[in-house]
């Protein structure tokens, strides 16, 4: 006779668990069955052989899809993060456009020698950093235009060549060639082609704004940030200038500086707040992509020039995309490195004690540069630019080895 504990547990495991159902059918769907007692292991691979079977059958139809999935994973998450720092960035554009992080220093209500040369000056620096970022904006746009404008027309013309110069069949093709998952019930396909089709039309055009919305963002908040360090090293190297700052004014002008220090540095680091987690995102996503793309490129050698055109100016997007991150997060801790020189180099030795007081606190603080960390694993810069590249090889090499056999 079963003791009481034992009915006891026959008792509970006869009961619903509907959170544990879900996770046995969660792993008996990738192929792994944790509850033999429950349900036969003999369909339980059926995802795992199909998946096999159709990656032997032609991996590089898969390609071109996984590319734009990926993107059109990065694009979901980069909107999430949008919104989840909505405030940050509507602050961080309106400072940038504005240039708040100038306004009220006192700079100009000082006695300075020459005041309308210092604003030409400075208006001038501004001025550059804001045609550096246009230049750097609109030639990242015309580059993402091109692989969003193949993809969107390449159906068309595909079909319109299909047509009137082979003559041998007229039908629609989607925007890349991939299995699509539909139910075909008699004549019908649930979702319809034309539902199919208008989804991965759409694919492309959400990308474009995914990548070149998020990425010029940041362009534009590295190179003013990098202007405004650039300002502050003109004001500090002509801190002991007689013809710009007269001696009597150079402590309340130093302070001006420190002001301007501690304004950069909140800057930054609302930044480095809103783009630390979303760019370690992108660069393993962009390292895959660039892996992909070394793949394609090495298996259609024999195609046409506008093929391979197109793949390499995807390549070149992608490789655009994850250098703007670097090149101007580079830009950001060069001015910051040479700013700590700038302090020192002034000739605060011949100054009074307040001045050098200053320049002592100044010192210590310079010695945090301005760097963009990704995810707190590494800082962008033109090292991590090089790795990622190389980790993409090395993928590529993987890829490729594991295909061959």
């Amino acid at each position: 006779m079963k003791n009481q504990l034992d009915q006891e547990l026959e008792t509970i495991d006869s009961l619903t668990k509907p959170g544990l159902t879900w996770v046995e059918y969660s792993a008996y769907a990738l192929g792994v069955n944790i509850a033999p007692r429950k349900r036969s292991s003999w369909p339980c691979s059926f995802l795992i052989k199909f998946i096999i079977a159709n990656y032997k059958v032609s991996f590089e139809a898969y390609v071109e899809a996984v590319l734009l999935s990926f993107q059109l994973s990065i694009g979901m998450v980069k909107m999430m993060h949008f919104q989840l720092f909505l405030e940050s960035c509507v602050e961080l554009v309106e400072t940038t456009e504005t240039g708040d992080v100038l306004r009220n220093l006192g700079l100009f209500d000082l006695n300075l020698a020459n005041k309308s040369a210092l604003r030409k000056t400075l208006g001038s620096m501004l001025t550059k950093s804001w045609v550096a970022i246009n230049s750097q904006v609109m030639f990242f746009f015309k580059i993402v235009c091109m692989p969003v404008l193949y993809y969107c027309l390449r159906p068309y013309f595909q079909y319109m060549y299909d047509c009137y110069i082979v003559k041998d069949t007229c039908e629609m093709t989607l925007t890349y060639p991939a299995i699509v998952a539909y139910v075909q019930l008699g004549t019908h396909e649930i979702p319809s082609y034309w539902v199919r089709f208008y989804l991965l039309q759409s694919g492309p055009v959400w990308c474009f704004f995914a990548v070149f919305g998020f990425n010029s963002l940041f362009v534009v908040l590295t190179n003013h940030e990098a202007c405004l360090l650039e300002i502050l090293r003109y004001l500090v190297r002509h801190s002991t200038d007689d013809a710009v700052v007269p001696k009597r004014s150079r402590p309340q002008y130093l302070r001006c500086c420190a002001k301007l220090f501690t304004r950069i540095s909140r800057h930054h680091d609302q930044i480095e707040l809103v783009f630390k987690y979303i760019i370690l995102v992108q660069c393993i996503i962009s390292s895959i992509l660039i892996c992909m793309l070394l793949y394609k490129i090495s298996t259609v050698l024999e195609v046409g020039i506008v093929w391979m055109g197109m793949i390499m100016v995807y390549l070149l997007t992608i490789t655009l995309e994850i250098s703007l991150y670097n090149v101007n997060a580079q830009k950001v801790e060069t001015q910051s490195e040479l700013l700590f020189s700038d302090w020192y180099n002034c000739d605060w030795y011949d100054e009074c004690e307040d001045f050098k007081c200053i320049i002592k606190l100044m010192l210590m603080f310079s010695r945090r540069e301005f760097v963009l960390s990704v995810g707190g694993f590494a800082n962008l810069s033109h090292g991590l630019l090089v790795q990622v590249f190389r980790m993409s090889g090395n993928f590529f090499l993987l890829l490729r080895n594991m295909n061959n056999k």
